[in-house]
């Protein structure tokens, strides 16, 4: 399994971003990037879904721009019509994760927001020695717990509300989370993912099989730069 590292920054300019991305995107997804109104949204979405298609293209032997998409019931994209990867994107501030695996895979990324009450969201939703861990550790440990709960929900191509009671806090390496209450598809192998920062990751696959993890970063090479370069920097 590959995942990937996307950074999201753009400098100096919050609304800044390499023009011939977007025209990479289909038409729905140009559509949803202009929806977005907060400062660097745009920026934030264009970049992070060109680098999946860029990377699920150089998989595919295709070009970014054909790589064709569909989204499940809930909102998880998959390639259309074709043999290839399985893949999960998760994006907060500005990193995003992509995770490219041969069976159902999910990844969440999520960076400690302004406003959230980690303690009183973990004593309504998550089991209770779980709450008790987020109390004692606060943000830390909520975002640990709440990464490997979302990266299961999206590997079963459920929603996040169907995940919130998984026992996802006895992991240390990687482990295997099972649905008490059998409403998501399971179980999944989960592990957390090193990232930079404050920021929390996970990867779950589905089913209970071991899997190695091969860690890279994304960049972004202009179009006029010469191959060798493109390989030189691990983009492929």
């Amino acid at each position: 399994m590959e995942i990937w590292r996307i950074p999201l920054e753009s400098g100096t300019d919050p609304e800044g971003y390499p023009r011939e991305l977007e025209d990479i995107l289909d038409e729905q997804e140009k559509e949803r990037a202009r929806l977005g109104t907060e400062s660097g949204m745009r920026r934030r979405f264009v970049v992070a879904h060109a680098a999946v298609r860029i990377i699920l293209g150089a998989r595919l032997g295709r070009a970014p721009e054909s790589v064709r998409l569909t989204r499940g019931r809930w909102g998880k994209p998959r390639l259309a019509h074709e043999d290839g990867p399985h893949f999960s994107l998760s994006h907060s501030g500005e990193l995003a994760l992509l995770a490219l695996a041969p069976r159902p895979v999910g990844v969440d990324v999520e960076k400690p927001r302004a406003g959230l009450d980690p303690v009183r969201l973990a004593e309504r939703f998550f089991p209770a020695e779980e709450s008790s861990w987020v109390a004692r550790d606060g943000h830390l440990a909520f975002g640990r717990l709440w990464t490997r709960k979302e990266a299961c929900v999206k590997a079963a191509g459920g929603r996040l509300a169907q995940g919130m009671a998984l026992p996802v806090g006895r992991c240390s390496g990687q482990a295997v989370v099972r649905d008490p209450t059998g409403s998501l598809p399971g179980p999944w192998r989960v592990q957390d993912v090193p990232l930079p920062g404050a920021y929390a990751g996970a990867v779950a696959l589905l089913g209970d099989g071991p899997f190695s993890v091969s860690c890279r970063v994304w960049y972004h090479i202009p179009p006029e730069q010469p191959d060798s370069v493109w390989h030189a920097l691990g983009v492929k």
